[in-house]
């Protein structure tokens, strides 16, 4: 049997932290083969993740260990959650600078929109 490499890459990080949410959150890690001959896509859920930074460092943990390339344009997103009040709105925008802080210092990109075809 031939072996075929995979060439994996991360490709993203989404943040399921939807307005109201509380502690701890869940985030993917999106992932992409590179591979001219198998095509595919898939991620990690890494759960009880206490804030951004840490689910961060969580998701840079699992590319480490099992030594994975991150793509040129890995990106941090936090999807268009719907606010129901002001506050939710506030809360909402307040968690997207705080991914988009962590995506600055990583020299990563940010979006509000989910990549394709990661998920």
């Amino acid at each position: 049997m031939t072996q075929i490499n995979l060439n994996i890459k991360a490709r993203s990080v989404l943040f399921l932290m939807p307005a109201g949410a509380k502690p701890p959150y869940q985030v993917r890690l999106g992932l992409q083969t590179n591979n001219d001959e198998i095509k595919a896509t898939g991620d990690f859920t890494i759960f009880d993740c206490i804030d951004v930074e840490d689910a961060v460092k969580k998701s840079l943990e699992i590319i480490n260990n099992l030594q994975l390339e991150i793509a040129p344009d890995f990106t941090l997103v936090l999807p268009m959650f719907t606010a129901n009040n002001s506050e939710d709105e506030a809360d909402l925008i307040n968690t997207a600078w705080l991914i988009k802080e962590e995506a600055d210092k990583g020299g990563w990109e940010f979006s509000r929109v989910i990549p394709t075809p990661d998920f």
